[in-house]
């Protein structure tokens, strides 16, 4: 008989700990996705905002923007914060389940989008990570999985945060991605994972480092031809193989590459039609380029401050131009109401959301390479003395160099240490208090 109870508790051993790795499992797995998935998130709202609005656009759907905004930057909390709750086991039935309702809502989102393809992918993780449609769906499946074993197994298993504490570490969970939503929104993402980071080279600008490569690859790659097509205002570059639909007009033909004439893409035009990609930004002088994506929302209250940035950039020896994300009558009327006393040119929406976030923002070019990007409502609204002999724009410093950003995660960190050791103090305290002997009465 001892013998078979102790083969019986051996096996139940077993099975308890082959139950506990598998929650841990399952809460690492569902709580880092949902973790990355809301960071990514917060990390760039506006890549989130259009990724809602497209969404939006495709199911013939309108909502206004602030209202978009709103539940995109509360969607990336929730899914952080959920995320945490999981991952540390807190919480331990309203986290699962509220990675439960969400994954009911997702699943057979992505299970449409896999079938009907209406978006080239779901944003899940913003441009951090960038899944196709069916990857997307394949990903929800074991995530679904995972979550429906903790509904029935995570309460058996400890989280690492004491009951009393879990509440202030919920408080900084939504906090970080709110601090990075508002920031990102305000001024620009704290981490950049678009094409066009700070330190890059601005597209079509000639550098000494590109210089040499755009050499070799001019001799030794033949052009290809590239054919400029245009719809409801919009005008954008197509290879050969890869022409648009009817509803499509054709506008002419570029010669060269993409990547020659365009800058990876990223095509210039003046108010004739012409690519002036290559001839916008010069090596050897520094310059301020306004950046309009959408001059629909475009405030023109902000257009004296544009006026007298250009006055301070002249002085200074900076070039400025603007970039305007449309053509035709919208972009007609924007030059008409703005009155610009520098070179307007017109550049694909898609392309401008890409090199710098925001309706309206500012992007400084030195030596052909990026120096800081921000928008234009974050800019100080009083513009230093022009007599001074140092440029203000020289001495700004990007927000998106990444150091600032691992300044916040690192506090956020510290905080959720500092919450941890909170929650152990009783039991820390009790390894250096004198144990009291027990008397037999």
């Amino acid at each position: 008989m001892p013998s078979s109870e102790s083969s019986s508790s051996r096996k139940r051993s077993r099975s308890e700990l082959v139950a506990l790795l598998l929650v841990w499992f399952c809460r690492v797995f569902v709580g880092g996705a949902f973790v990355v998935a809301g960071w990514a998130k917060a990390i760039d709202p506006w890549g989130f905002l259009y990724k809602i609005t497209e969404y939006l656009t495709v199911w013939g759907w309108e909502m206004p923007r602030e209202f978009t905004l709103t539940g995109a930057v509360a969607l990336a909390c929730v899914e952080f914060c959920t995320g945490v709750l999981v991952l540390t086991g807190s919480l331990k039935r309203v986290g699962v389940w509220c990675a439960a309702a969400m994954m009911l809502v997702m699943l057979p989102l992505t299970a449409y989008i896999a079938v009907a393809n209406p978006v080239a992918d779901c944003g899940c993780f913003g441009d951090f990570l960038i899944l196709s449609n069916p990857a997307t769906f394949v990903k929800n499946i074991f995530l679904s999985a995972a979550v429906v074993y903790l509904l029935l197994k995570n309460t058996s298993v400890a989280g690492l945060f004491a009951a009393p504490v879990q509440w202030l570490l919920i408080a900084v969970s939504c906090g970080y991605p709110l601090f990075l939503a508002f920031t990102g929104y305000q001024v620009q993402p704290l981490v950049d994972f678009r094409p066009y980071k700070v330190g890059t080279p601005f597209p079509g600008a000639e550098t000494s480092d590109t210089s040499d490569e755009s050499d070799v690859s001019d001799d030794d790659d033949e052009a290809l031809p590239v054919f400029l097509y245009e719809k409801d205002g919009v005008r954008k570059e197509f290879s050969l193989d890869a022409l648009p639909d009817s509803t499509w007009n054709y506008v002419g033909e570029l010669s060269g590459s993409a990547s020659d004439n365009t800058g990876d893409g990223f095509g210039v035009y003046d108010e004739d039609g012409n690519d002036v990609s290559s001839m916008i930004i010069s090596e050897d002088v520094p310059a301020l380029v306004l950046v309009v994506s959408d001059p629909e929302y475009q405030f023109l209250s902000r257009s004296h401050y544009i006026h007298e940035l250009y006055r301070y950039s002249t002085a200074k020896g900076v070039d400025m131009i603007a970039l305007v994300g449309s053509t035709g009558e919208t972009f007609d009327r924007w030059v008409a109401l703005t009155s610009p006393e520098f070179p307007v040119y017109s550049v694909e929406d898609t392309s401008l959301k890409q090199l710098v976030r925001g309706d309206a923002a500012l992007v400084y070019v030195v030596e052909g390479v990026i120096a800081w990007k921000q928008t234009l409502s974050s800019m100080d609204a009083s513009l230093p003395d022009s007599t001074l002999d140092v440029c203000e724009f020289d001495t700004m410093e990007a927000i998106d160099n990444g150091r600032f950003h691992l300044l916040v995660t690192g506090l956020y960190l510290l905080s959720v240490i500092v919450i941890y050791l909170l929650g152990m103090s009783p039991k820390i305290l009790n390894l250096f208090l004198p144990r009291k002997s027990v008397k037999n009465p």
